[in-house]
């Protein structure tokens, strides 16, 4: 049956670049070592290095803002209620 359907191979894939400069590569990754290790740049591929205690930290300071956001509110609404007492009775 192999005779009735021709089956084509798959081509092959081959980048030919047509010009390289192996100083001015070597001299690209040494800036790039340089700027990592002075910490100017960061390279996305490497996996950061979490210290112990990350999320529980991230944790508490949303606990700890909603905390003050809700005594902001408290306190505001007393002040709200306090000026409107104080202009209704003494107006």
């Amino acid at each position: 049956m192999s005779f009735l359907f021709k089956l084509r191979k798959p081509r092959k894939y081959n980048v030919k670049y047509r010009y390289y400069d192996e100083q001015k590569e070597r001299l690209r990754e040494s800036e790039a070592r340089v700027r990592k290790k002075l910490g100017l740049e960061t390279d996305d591929n490497e996996p950061r290095i979490l210290r112990p205690g990350v999320f529980r930290d991230s944790v508490e300071a949303s606990r700890d803002e909603k905390s003050r956001n809700m005594k902001l509110g408290i306190i505001i609404g007393l002040l709200l209620i306090f000026a409107y007492v104080f202009i209704h009775y003494a107006g």
